[in-house]
């Protein structure tokens, strides 16, 4: 017959980060670095006007692409509950 096995003591694993966490703050990151570059270029450059409508939608679209990571994790989180 088989014997049982002696109790082991388990030592709980360390939380890992979020990835939904992670992408966003990557993609906030890129957001500030391009705020600070239009903040730059608007006072250092005179041909700035030209350079700062792509950088807007640039930040614009990385802002967006953080908020819609966030709103894709809660709505898995509250589709698959048992997690």
């Amino acid at each position: 017959m088989l014997q049982p096995r002696r109790p082991q003591d388990r030592v709980p694993a360390p939380p890992r980060p979020d990835p939904a966490t992670s992408v966003s703050a990557v993609f906030l990151a890129f957001a500030a670095m391009g705020l600070f570059l239009g903040g730059i270029l608007a006072v250092y450059d005179w041909r700035a006007p030209g350079a700062l409508w792509p950088l807007f939608f640039g930040v614009l679209a990385s802002f967006g692409a953080a908020l819609g990571v966030q709103v894709l994790a809660a709505t898995v989180r509250h589709l698959r509950p048992g997690r």
